[in-house]
């Protein structure tokens, strides 16, 4: 599957609706809270809010995956962190769309996105996964990601990981 990063677009509206529909259905908490119906209303304000995200308070650079015309994942790259993102975000997040998993998608994704974060002015990343989720941690781990840290953000949950990827 040949994957491109590409910045938000309109001409994928009907691909992302299906994919971001996926993700929701999914029932993590980050997709579910998604307004599918102001998205659908106004796609072209949706786009417009992904790309000014490099001009907010923690600049972030949106990029969707799309391979044979399909959007298949999406990846964000943070310009700094906060202190909330050096405990849950990191520098780079992404999602693969559930049908295009086991695919390889987040692992070029996220490999296509470490020269991005180079020209930002970024020399190292932060990633960070639950403990529980082999898939993120083969990811981060295929792309050169070092653990760095373990924790335990709270009872109920699983230990959270911190890698950190070398991009100079």
């Amino acid at each position: 599957m040949k994957l491109t990063l590409v910045s938000p677009h309109e001409r994928y509206r009907e691909s992302v609706l299906r994919g971001l529909r996926e993700l929701r259905d999914e029932g993590l908490p980050w997709h579910v809270s998604v307004d599918l119906t102001a998205i659908e209303r106004d796609f072209a304000a949706f786009v417009a809010n992904k790309l000014a995200d490099v001009k907010s308070v923690i600049p972030a650079t949106h990029l969707w995956a799309i391979a044979d015309e399909h959007f298949v994942g999406r990846l964000s790259i943070r310009h700094a962190l906060n202190d909330a993102l050096r405990i849950e975000g990191g520098h780079i997040g992404y999602d693969t769309v559930p049908s295009f998993r086991g695919l390889g998608v987040a692992t070029e994704m996220l490999g296509q996105a470490l020269p991005i974060a180079r020209t930002l002015g970024l020399t190292s990343v932060l990633l960070t996964c639950n403990d529980t989720n082999a898939r993120s941690i083969r990811v981060i781990e295929r792309n050169g990601g070092v653990l760095i840290d373990t924790k335990l953000l709270a009872p109920n949950r699983p230990l959270k990981r911190y890698y950190e990827i070398d991009v100079a």
